[in-house]
C-alpha cells in the first residue's frame, strides 16, 4: 500500500513539474514572440527611416521608436544605391541603383523586389507625383531623364539634352515637374500631361565671369544642384555654384523674376517647413545665406562650416541643423534670432552625408559614410547618440512625411 502511495505521489510529481517546465516554455515562446520584429507593413511607415547604403548595396531600415536597426534589404550586387524614396501611400520603397543602371520597385510587405527597370546611365536622384504614378529619374551619365510608369512598371519615355540632371521638384498638383542641371546652369521644366520639356529656364550670367576667370569657369561647370520650391509650390529657388547666385522662379509663368546675390559657391536652397525661410549653404566662403521667402531679400548671412551638405529644420522651424560633412559637426541655429547655438562634434574623422527629421520634427538622422553609423540628434537637448553597422558606406536618409523636407545630395 505504502509502495502504491509513493509511486502516486511521484506521479503528481512529475505531472506538476512538466506543468511548470511547459508553462516556462509559453511564457518564454510568448515573451519572444512579442519582442520578435515585426514585418514591415506592420510598422506604420512614417516611423521608420530608410538609408540607402552604397557600398553593401542595400537599405538598412531603423525604428524611431527604437532607434535600432530592424531590418536589412539587399538590393542585389553592384546596386550602389544613391536614393531612395517612399510612395506617398507607404507600400512601396522606391530605389536608384545606380551601380546597375536600374530603378527598383521593393514592396514593403514582402520586402522582395518586384520591379527591376531599365534606365539611363547612372541613375541617382528622382521625385515621384503626388498620386504616385509617375517616377522622373535623372541618368547623371549620359544626362537623360528616365520617365517612369510605376503602376505599369517600365519607363515610358526617356527625355534628352540635359546637362547632369541632378535635382528634381513636383508641383503640387501634379502638373509640373523641375530639373537642375548640374552642368548647366538652367532649370527645365516638363508638363506632367505630355512629358514634354516645357521651359528652358537660365540662372544668373556666368558666361561674364568666364571671361574674367576661364580656368576656373570652364574646367568644370557647378551649375544648378536643385530647384527647390517654396511649401505652396508658387515659385522655385535655384542656386548657381558658379556664379555665387539664386534665381527665384515664378511656377506659374515659369520666368526668372528675380536674381539674389549669395555667397561663393553656393550648394543649395532649402526650405524651412514652415513656409518662412530658405537657407542657402555656401561651401567657397563657408557661410549661410538666409532668404526671407515673403520679401524675396537675403536678411542675414550666418557662418557655417566646410563641405555642407544638408540643412534639417526641427520644431516646425524654430531649430536648423546644417550638416558640415568635411568637418563631421552639426552646427545648431536659433532661428527667432538667427544665432549659432551649438556645434555638435559628432566624431573624428568623419564624413557626414544626408539627413532627415523625424514626423514630430524632435530627431534628425545623419548618415556617417565613414563609420557606417546614422547619428541621432535630439533637438530638445541636442544629445547625440550612434547607430553603428547600418551597412556599408550609408548615403541617403529618407523619412515619410519627415517635418523637414527631405533631400538628397
Amino acid at each position: 500500500m505504502g509502495g502504491k502511495l509513493m509511486l502516486k505521489k511521484c506521479f503528481w510529481i512529475l505531472i506538476g513539474s512538466i506543468l511548470i517546465l511547459f508553462s516556462g516554455f509559453s511564457r518564454a515562446w510568448a515573451d519572444e514572440q512579442k519582442n520578435a520584429p515585426l514585418d514591415l507593413a506592420s510598422y506604420d511607415p512614417k516611423t521608420l527611416v530608410f538609408v540607402a547604403n552604397r557600398d553593401s548595396s542595400d537599405i538598412a531600415v531603423i525604428d524611431t521608436q527604437t532607434d535600432q536597426v530592424v531590418r536589412r534589404i539587399a538590393l542585389g550586387k553592384y546596386a550602389n544605391p544613391h536614393m531612395a524614396m517612399l510612395s506617398h501611400n507607404g507600400k512601396k520603397l522606391l530605389v536608384s541603383a545606380t551601380g546597375r543602371d536600374r530603378f527598383l520597385v521593393v514592396d514593403l510587405a514582402t520586402e522582395a523586389i518586384e520591379r527591376t527597370i531599365e534606365t539611363g546611365q547612372a541613375p541617382e536622384h528622382f521625385a515621384i507625383t503626388m498620386d504616385d504614378r509617375f517616377a522622373y529619374v535623372g541618368n547623371m551619365e549620359d544626362s537623360t531623364v528616365s520617365v517612369i510608369d510605376l503602376k505599369e512598371g517600365k519607363e515610358v519615355r526617356r527625355l534628352k539634352d540635359f546637362f547632369e540632371p541632378h535635382g528634381f521638384s513636383v508641383l503640387p498638383g501634379d502638373n509640373k515637374v523641375y530639373v537642375s542641371n548640374f552642368g548647366a546652369h538652367e532649370v527645365r521644366s516638363v508638363e506632367i500631361p505630355s512629358q514634354q520639356l516645357a521651359k528652358r529656364l537660365a540662372i544668373g550670367n556666368v558666361h561674364r565671369a568666364a571671361i574674367r576667370d576661364p580656368e576656373r569657369y570652364q574646367s568644370e561647370l557647378k551649375g544648378i544642384a536643385n530647384p527647390t520650391p517654396t511649401i505652396d509650390g508658387r515659385f522655385i529657388y535655384a542656386a548657381d555654384g558658379d556664379a555665387g547666385v539664386v534665381g527665384i522662379i515664378d511656377t506659374e509663368t515659369d520666368r526668372v523674376i528675380k536674381t539674389l546675390k549669395v555667397g561663393e559657391a553656393p550648394w543649395r536652397a532649402y526650405s524651412s517647413p514652415d513656409g518662412r525661410f530658405m537657407m542657402v549653404p555656401n561651401n567657397g566662403d563657408q557661410t549661410i545665406s538666409v532668404i526671407d521667402v515673403k520679401s524675396q531679400e537675403v536678411v542675414t548671412t550666418l557662418q557655417g562650416g566646410a563641405g555642407m551638405t544638408g540643412v534639417n529644420f526641427t520644431q516646425g522651424g524654430k531649430k536648423a541643423y546644417v550638416i558640415s560633412g568635411a568637418e563631421g559637426a552639426v552646427f545648431v541655429y536659433d532661428m527667432a534670432t538667427f544665432k549659432r547655438v551649438n556645434r555638435l562634434k559628432l566624431g573624428a574623422n568623419l564624413a557626414l552625408e544626408t539627413g532627415a527629421t523625424t514626423v514630430d520634427g524632435l530627431k534628425v538622422y545623419v548618415a556617417s559614410s565613414t563609420d557606417d553609423s546614422v547619428y541621432v540628434i535630439d533637438s530638445n537637448t541636442d544629445q547625440v547618440k550612434r547607430i553603428p553597422n547600418v551597412g556599408r558606406f550609408p548615403w541617403g536618409v529618407i523619412i515619410l512625411g519627415a517635418a523637414s523636407p527631405n533631400y538628397c545630395h
